[in-house]
């Protein structure tokens, strides 16, 4: 991967559950770590689900390799703040250079 493609700043955030002040959990999402990536679309296809139509859109992100990054992680983009859940994580080669993310957007 050519570090030039890396042009896109992004969020790491982990999921935190808390207590509020009546005892229900509430879940909330902390940034771990800013890094660079790269986001490509796969592919968008329109779903027609509980009488209403959403987008789903597919993205792979590729980023540094980062040895805490999970699929119940989520990644934020820096200027637009769009936020995708990441669904898989894969380490090409398993050389631990690259991390590719397939992440869904969340609209």
């Amino acid at each position: 991967m050519q570090i030039g493609k890396l042009r896109h700043k992004v969020y790491l955030k982990s999921n935190t559950t808390s207590q509020n002040d009546y005892g229900e959990a509430t879940d909330s999402w902390s940034t771990d770590s800013t890094v660079w990536a790269a986001i490509e679309p796969l592919r968008g296809r329109e779903l027609l689900h509980a009488q209403q139509i959403s987008a789903e859109v597919t993205f792979k992100i590729t980023i540094r390799y980062a040895s805490s990054v999970t699929p119940d992680d989520r990644v934020v983009k820096a200027d637009d703040s769009r936020i995708f859940e990441i669904v898989s994580v894969m380490n090409p080669s398993e050389r631990d250079e690259y991390l590719e993310l397939l992440c869904k957007e969340i609209i």
